[in-house]
């Protein structure tokens, strides 16, 4: 389960780089990653690591670009522009919580099944 996690939220955040800069190529990503957690098992762990992975990436550098773009720097002679980013702030940082949502759901579900042994409670 842990290698399945890590394995697509690694994925996820690598796929958000690409599709912020190659957005046909991230989204081929997305679906050669959605098709690779169909095909096999533990299906859970992959997709809540895939939306952690996506939502902390997209978060961080949008997140990046919207804290430190201030107009014109008068030190460099560079305007920096990027009015509305925020919306895909919001974005990147509900898909971020919706992952560690999943994350969480995902382990309460293992240590539940960990703790019963043919439909008998061990606790």
């Amino acid at each position: 389960m842990l290698t399945a996690w890590l394995a697509f939220a690694l994925f996820g955040a690598v796929d958000a780089l690409v599709l912020l800069e190659l957005p046909t190529a991230g989204v081929l990503l997305a679906v050669l990653a959605l098709a690779a957690i169909a095909a096999r098992p533990p299906r859970g762990a992959a997709v809540a690591g895939l939306m952690t992975g996506v939502g902390a990436s997209w978060t961080g550098v949008i997140g990046r670009v919207w804290l430190t773009c201030t107009g014109f720097d008068p030190r460099t002679g560079t305007t920096c522009e990027a009015p509305g980013i925020e919306g895909w702030v919001w974005l990147g940082a509900g898909i971020f919580a919706i992952g560690v949502i999943a994350s969480v759901a995902v382990v309460v579900r293992m240590r539940r099944i960990s703790r019963t042994v043919a439909g008998r409670d061990l606790r």
